[in-house]
């Protein structure tokens, strides 16, 4: 046998092995190289979708955009001065750009009040471009919150999920979400912008509305953004964002949102009723001046004093008396006569309410239980009772208002008014509900002229009215 080549063959044989060993071990680099690769753009991608975007992603499709518009009319006073005469009104249309949520899949959206106020006609675009025509199921001007609904033709919306104001922490993530400026207006795709909770239960006056318990936020809230979302981390609902504090007109992380669980009461009312109805109470309540508080004992002028209890008020088996001012209700504390009605309209009924409340200087407490809403009002003066129209009546009128249930012969109305009337609106003020009415009622004093507007079959009307001895109604 020729051995002669055997060195060469074998020399060969190991370069075979060694090339293919090499190969294989530089695929296998290669491979883990692609593996680790993808593991870590695999972990990139991860950390992208943060506890915000999954929030974001959950809770936008119920943010919608709101355009409300309206008609005014407006006159040309240099065409006045300049030619010396009165020119005819001319009427133009303005628009209001806002936002929405969809609070349930039968197409109710929430939103503010101040966003559709007057409005002749209301689009809604939801977060898949698609557009409708809304109607005003409700609204209550001092809340600033309104009910709007769309008809979708069976389809269901996505909904918001509800969370809890109650157990908000300072500090917290939130997400403010909407339209704001009127951007999202051609793209239904809303705006995001991310901060914390700055604080709980803030106080505010915004053009002589009362708000409490505001949600502030530094997430960025601007014109537009109104009626949108506040949610938490979890893309759950905790507040309506309302109003900005702002020396711009820009967001300078000062925004103030509603708290959801003061609007859920508010859309619970909205959709039973049709609007909100305070609790009947019957009593009478006037603010504490630093005189009376130190005649009663009182270290700082706080809270209300109970002025008279009715003989059918809920309050008259508690303990209560005339002269005690309360300080507390449910646990919050009481600061005057705005903040005691802004904090007892909303009460539930058939559930027991803490109240706190200072008598010759101690403290006591009691509690008590509501048990009516305050359908009906005979207001001092007028000669008249009135009512709050449930869903049904008030669809058989043109506006909102109270409706006319009696009028005593010897009334100074017996003449224009009659049973059924609808008064809808006082001088420059309209008649909403009978909250509004004893508001306007308690600022008429004797000797006052009124104008007053009502409708009849379907016809509009006034009648002005004059007042007399004002001065001894009940307070």
């Amino acid at each position: 046998m020729d051995t002669t080549h055997y060195p060469i063959k074998l020399s060969i044989f190991i370069s075979i092995l060694v090339g293919t060993l090499w190969s294989s071990a530089y695929s296998a680099g290669s491979d883990r190289e692609a593996r680790s690769g993808n593991l870590a753009s695999a972990a990139v991608t991860a950390s992208r979708r943060t506890a915000i975007v999954t929030a974001v992603a959950k809770a936008s499709p119920a943010v919608v955009n709101i355009s409300a518009t309206r008609s005014v009319e407006t006159r040309t006073s240099f065409d006045e001065w300049f030619w010396g005469e009165i020119t005819l009104p001319r009427r133009r249309a303005l628009r209001e750009v806002g936002s929405g949520v969809i609070v349930d899949q039968k197409g109710h959206i929430l939103t503010n009040y101040h966003v559709i106020r007057d409005a002749d006609k209301i689009t809604v675009t939801i977060s898949d471009g698609r557009e409708f025509e809304a109607q005003i199921v409700g609204y209550d001007p001092f809340s600033d919150l309104a009910l709007l609904e769309v008809e979708t033709d069976g389809v269901s919306l996505p909904e918001i999920q509800w969370g809890n104001s109650d157990t908000l922490l300072i500090g917290e993530w939130v997400v403010a979400i909407g339209n704001p400026f009127g951007l999202s207006l051609g793209d239904a795709q809303p705006t995001v912008t991310a901060g914390i909770v700055s604080a709980t239960q803030r106080i505010l006056t915004v053009e002589d509305l009362y708000h409490e318990d505001l949600i502030q936020t530094d997430a960025s809230i601007n014109p537009g953004n109104s009626g949108g979302a506040l949610v938490n981390i979890h893309g759950e609902l905790i507040g309506i964002n309302t109003v900005i504090r702002s020396t711009s007109g820009g967001s300078q992380g000062v925004g103030f949102a509603i708290p959801v669980n003061k609007a859920r009461r508010v859309v619970q009312q909205i959709t039973e009723y049709g609007s909100v109805i305070p609790p009947y109470f019957d009593m009478e309540v006037q603010p504490v001046t630093e005189e009376l508080a130190e005649k009663l004992s009182m270290s700082r002028n706080v809270g209300v004093l109970v002025s008279e209890i009715g003989k059918r008020s809920p309050i008259t088996d508690t303990g209560i008396k005339r002269g005690d001012v309360i300080v507390a209700i449910s646990g919050q504390r009481i600061k005057d006569e705005q903040d005691f009605n802004a904090r007892t309209r909303l009460l539930p009924l058939n559930q027991p309410v803490q109240c706190e409340f200072i008598r010759r200087g101690k403290k006591r407490q009691t509690e008590f239980t509501l048990k009516t809403l305050q359908w009906n009002y005979a207001p001092s003066g007028w000669g008249i009772a009135l009512a709050q129209p449930d869903k049904a009546m008030a669809q058989k009128y043109g506006q909102r208002g109270v409706i006319v249930t009696h009028v005593e012969k010897d009334s100074g109305l017996a003449d224009a008014l009659e049973r059924g009337d609808l008064i809808y609106q006082i001088d420059d003020t309209a008649i909403h509900s009978l909250e509004i009415f004893k508001i306007v009622d308690d600022h008429i004093r004797t000797q006052s002229r009124t104008q007053v507007y009502f409708e009849r079959d379907g016809v509009y009307q006034a009648v002005p009215v004059t007042f007399f001895n004002r001065n001894n109604r009940r307070r």
